[in-house]
């Protein structure tokens, strides 16, 4: 395959999950965006012109798209994930689909399992892009070359400001538990315990504990299309934490309704490493003997060219190419979209009980 045929569903507005999936494969070498499709008239016809992309990409139907491609990218909303990918694999379809992966453990269960046994068999991958950062991937192979040493804490908070407004912005799907799933925690939950699975379990183990406490500020938005209000039936921020096999503790905050940066912080018996969006191509490290003290500052290293590739979207994108033409298995497959969703309703749960509980 000498290029890739690739196209997007679902090409919603309000976040531009869509349009960063069509900046990643057109900055790709190897891949042509071929198909467009959106149940909603006329926004794929928009999207390609805001994209500069031929106006012949855009599908009148579903099936349309499956026509034109080899692979495609799912960002429809959450609810309608599983339809779409067991679409994509009847026709033998390799897909990317965004996070998080389904509504429910369950669902996410039931998917996979579809996609495992259907007699096609395609490259299928979930969306944890934040992994990609260069700068995680620069953390990344840090601990893991033990330089750091056992890690006694992680802290992450990610979140955003743009449903801020209570009365500018109106009650979307992203704010219904039936469309949505829980709110802030699915939204960027997800991707913060992917990081932390990524970075952390390969040397200090899998999560074992979950606790958390969850909470909706806003609590009515205005209708779409006017006509009244409607309630807000998933959190709008989250407080959550987690101990691992090797007792190194997790603590994570998210929020939909107004966030300062994104940050990671690992605090290890050889060192520290901190990002921030702040420092954007940049890693803090500070290390020390592992039996002595801290001495001198923290300094903020670029991170090197070999962690860069991925930036911007395109590790997805790579991965994607590489599984395809190598049949190499996948880094972040379903299977670990199912744990994330596991973890996800195992963290609901214990907010909903006010307990913590065993993984």
């Amino acid at each position: 395959m000498d290029t890739l045929k690739v196209g997007v569903v679902g090409l919603g507005y309000t976040v531009g999950v869509a349009k960063r999936h069509i900046a990643a494969y057109k900055a790709t070498e190897g891949v042509k965006i071929t198909a467009l499709y959106d149940i909603i008239d006329g926004r794929a016809a928009d999207y390609a012109q805001k994209s500069s992309l031929d106006p012949s990409v855009v599908c009148s139907s579903l099936e349309q798209l499956f026509e034109r491609v080899d692979a495609l990218s799912i960002t429809v909303p959450n609810y309608m994930h599983g339809d779409i990918v067991k679409k994509a694999v009847d026709h033998n379809k390799h897909f990317i689909c965004e996070k998080p992966m389904a509504l429910t453990h369950k669902e996410a269960q039931d998917i996979y399992n579809y996609v495992k046994n259907h007699k096609n068999k395609v490259v299928s991958l979930i969306g944890f892009n934040y992994r990609d950062i260069p700068a995680m991937r620069y953390a990344k192979s840090i601990i893991d070359s033990g330089k750091i040493g056992k890690v006694y804490t992680c802290v992450q908070q990610l979140g955003g400001s743009r449903i801020a407004d209570p009365q500018g912005v109106m009650r979307e799907w992203r704010m219904d538990l039936k469309q949505s799933g829980t709110g802030a925690l699915a939204d960027f939950g997800c991707h913060i315990l992917d990081l932390s699975d990524f970075l952390l379990s390969g040397t200090n183990g899998k999560i074992k504990q979950v606790q958390g406490f969850k909470n909706t500020f806003i609590k009515e938005r205005n209708r779409i299309g006017g006509g009244g209000r409607d309630p807000v039936t998933n959190e709008d921020c989250t407080v959550f934490n987690a101990i691992t096999e090797s007792g190194t503790l997790l603590s994570f905050h998210t929020s939909r309704i107004g966030m300062t940066n994104e940050s990671l912080q690992i605090i290890a018996e050889g060192g520290m490493l901190v990002f921030n969006s702040g420092t954007e191509g940049k890693l803090g490290i500070q290390l020390k003997d592992k039996n002595g003290r801290y001495t001198g500052p923290m300094a903020f290293e670029d991170v090197p060219a070999e962690f860069q590739e991925g930036k911007n979207g395109k590790g997805l994108v790579l991965e994607l190419l590489k599984c395809i033409r190598e049949g190499a298995k996948p880094e972040r497959d379903l299977e670990q979209g199912v744990y994330i969703q596991y973890l996800l309703d195992k963290i609901n749960e214990s907010m909903e009980k006010g307990t913590t509980l065993t993984i």
